[in-house]
């Protein structure tokens, strides 16, 4: 999809031009995972598949909405806006309920071409998107940050999905060519510039969907929560997951429970992880940024326990490739999307063998997404 596309699809839904046209990316997380809630450290970037989303007020109490890519239409008044039972219109409503006594009916199409369910933040897209556009549309002249927390706070209310920060940030702070180290608890941060000539990064998507409000995401936070406070009655100067360290939590085998341990050394370790992963990426360090990427996924798997057997395979057929340098499963878990580091070479060649196996085994295709690391939310 397009510009051109989405100005067409406008048209034919509501016989106008739009008044605003906004480009929203989705994202890649490079190292990081399930560390953002837990106010740690991320490296993500924003990728070159988008959401766009056209949108004109219509002066009057009404919100129209209609989705390209799902062949729907709704409509909501502001006078009352709820949640229900349909995923994407939930996404929407949470951003117009913030913004409700500031703005006045619309008429909004969206679509694109981020894969829904693979990790890599359509719903982030969609929200940052949204808010985007209605702050153009009506002239409130929000900036990146109130944006990034009114997409959070719709996705966190409206569905029920208690995400952090690091998807929106990604999507509205994203640069070309630079991935974003970004202190959660702090939201400081820092752009870096990749250069990865000679390799690219693979992004395979499992076709393995998940819904983070159905799954044991919002578990996997509570679990996170738990050990840091049992961690905090041993070492009471910690205050968040960035006060604490490995060595803590090697004294700490026989007071945590097992599964509180585990939750916590993930955090920990990945912490360490995304700083190793941004100083491997400016130095040069391909065979390093590999391994960082195959550790992280250990870490999921043994430690966080949210990967799954289809991905686990994947990534396990993908190491044992010799262009291949490192691979995880990237977003939320339970599926989604694999992220490699591969050699400069053919990827068809490379995944034919792979894809044949995956279908045989699984019964599901393996889809390849070329990815690069693009410009953040703007209008066009």
């Amino acid at each position: 999809m397009s510009t051109y596309d989405i100005a067409k699809f406008y048209h034919s839904k509501f016989n106008a031009k739009p008044e605003v046209i906004m480009q929203s990316p989705g994202r890649i997380n490079i190292i990081g995972e399930h560390t953002d809630y837990n106010l740690g450290y991320v490296l993500p970037a924003a990728i070159n598949h988008y959401m766009f989303i056209g949108v004109s007020s219509n002066g009057s109490n009404q919100v129209n909405l209609h989705s390209i890519d799902y062949q729907q239409d709704e409509s909501i008044s502001l006078d009352k806006v709820e949640r229900t039972e349909n995923g994407w219109l939930n996404l929407i409503s949470g951003v117009v309920n913030q913004l409700k006594e500031r703005i006045g009916g619309f008429d909004l199409a969206f679509g694109g071409n981020i894969p829904e369910g693979a990790g890599v933040s359509s719903s982030a897209a969609l929200c940052c998107g949204v808010a985007s556009a209605l702050s153009e549309l009506y002239g409130l002249g929000l900036e990146k940050w109130e944006i990034a927390k009114i997409a959070q706070k719709s996705e966190h209310e409206f569905a029920l999905v208690k995400c952090g920060i690091m998807d929106q940030f990604a999507c509205l702070f994203g640069l070309k060519d630079h991935v974003l180290l970004l202190n959660c608890e702090s939201y400081e941060y820092e752009e870096s510039k990749v250069d990865i000539a000679g390799y690219k990064f693979l992004l395979v998507n499992s076709n393995v969907k998940h819904s983070l409000g159905d799954s044991a995401y919002n578990t996997r936070r509570d679990e996170s929560t738990r050990a840091l406070e049992q961690v905090k009655k041993k070492y009471p100067e910690v205050k968040t997951y960035q006060d604490v360290t490995s060595a803590m939590l090697h004294e700490m085998t026989d007071e945590l429970e097992e599964v509180l341990w585990k939750r916590a050394f993930h955090v920990v370790s990945e912490n360490e992880r995304v700083f190793e992963m941004k100083d491997s990426l400016k130095s040069k360090d391909q065979q390093k940024v590999g391994e960082l990427l195959s550790q992280g996924h250990v870490s999921l798997k043994d430690n966080f326990e949210v990967t799954c057997a289809e991905t686990d395979y994947l990534v396990a057929s993908l190491e044992n490739q010799a262009s291949v340098l490192g691979a995880r499963q990237v977003g939320g878990g339970f599926g989604g999307c694999i992220l490699a580091l591969v050699q400069d070479t053919d990827l068809d060649q490379l995944l034919a063998p792979i894809r044949e196996a995956y279908k045989t085994k699984f019964d599901l295709e393996l889809d390849n997404i070329p990815v690069q690391l693009s410009q953040g939310c703007h209008r066009i």
